[in-house]
């Protein structure tokens, strides 16, 4: 059993901080404050923050924010890392500060992924999220949504989330999501959630494939759609149904280039009922692959 409840919050330097903005308002729909250093806070639900944006002249995911239920959960996370040999320390109370939890510890995963474990998120009960779009984020328990990490060492990856860490392996995916380049996929979870992270193998040197968000009306996905289409946006895959958690979603290229899914419909995993299993397709239909535009020389 994983001391790790949900997918709390993350973490990424980015190079063009009003490209983003322009993006996660515009299209996401989230809630984009700035802080005094120029970085960018963003806002889904009663959480004070999800993701933070630190304005950097480089892009890449800083970390990853796993939750846990309280401070007993975290001390047998210690524990159990400990006991691994898996090298942790305590985040502190300057750090704890500025992610505004209660406590927090940091570790990294095999493939140097950095990783925070906290409890006691600051929620703002007394300014309830207004989303630019009109939009409402399933979170709750499920967490923020889900992140796909890039794999090195794919095995060493799956057995330090599964065996260690202690997520669950929903199914996996071997296809082709890029037309001649066969991969498996590794669909793990913490909560009802399909999954709160996936492990691919894809040869590319970014530490995150996408990121997803998911709405609770179906209709938000079309005006997200919209939007991205009006102000221009890569679409790295069309709109399609997955053949495992059955979201219905697009995807779209962040200033950072990497994807964010934006999806509606995902079902939710019943511990006992569900069993793992094996597809041989991405999805059941849609989500056609695009080339992103070739830069201008």
């Amino acid at each position: 059993m994983s001391e790790i409840k949900a997918l709390g919050y993350l973490g990424f330097s980015v190079s063009d901080t009003e490209k983003w903005r322009d993006y996660a308002e515009n299209v996401l729909g989230v809630a984009v404050s700035e802080a005094d250093n120029g970085d960018l806070v963003l806002r889904i639900d009663s959480y004070a923050w999800r993701i933070k944006l630190a304005k950097a002249d480089h892009d890449q995911l800083d970390y990853v924010g796993w939750e846990v239920s309280d401070k007993v959960a975290l001390e047998q996370l210690k524990a159990r890392l400990s006991e691994a040999g898996t090298a942790w320390e305590d985040g502190g109370k300057a750090l704890a500060d500025e992610r505004l939890v209660k406590e927090l510890i940091v570790f990294n995963d095999p493939d140097g992924t950095r990783c925070e474990a906290f409890f006691g998120p600051l929620q703002k009960t007394n300014k309830a999220f207004v989303s630019p779009q009109g939009f409402r984020f399933i979170t709750g328990e499920q967490g923020l949504g889900h992140i796909v990490l890039v794999t090195q060492d794919h095995a060493a990856q799956e057995a330090f989330y599964n065996e260690l860490l202690g997520f669950k392996v929903s199914d996996y995916i071997n296809t082709e999501v890029v037309p001649g380049k066969p991969l498996s996929i590794t669909f793990l979870r913490c909560n009802g959630r399909h999954h709160s992270l996936a492990l691919a193998p894809v040869p590319i040197p970014a530490k995150v494939a996408h990121i997803m968000l998911q709405v609770d009306n179906i209709d938000d996905v079309g005006r997200a759609m919209d939007k991205a289409e009006k102000t221009g946006c890569h679409f790295s895959f069309t709109l399609g149904r997955h053949s495992n958690d059955e979201m219905l979603s697009f995807y779209t290229m962040s200033p950072s280039g990497f994807d964010v899914e934006f999806g509606w419909g995902a079902i939710e995993v019943d511990d006992d009922t569900w069993h793992v299993k094996t597809h041989d397709v991405n999805s059941a239909w849609g989500h056609k692959f695009q080339f992103p535009p070739r830069k201008k020389k």
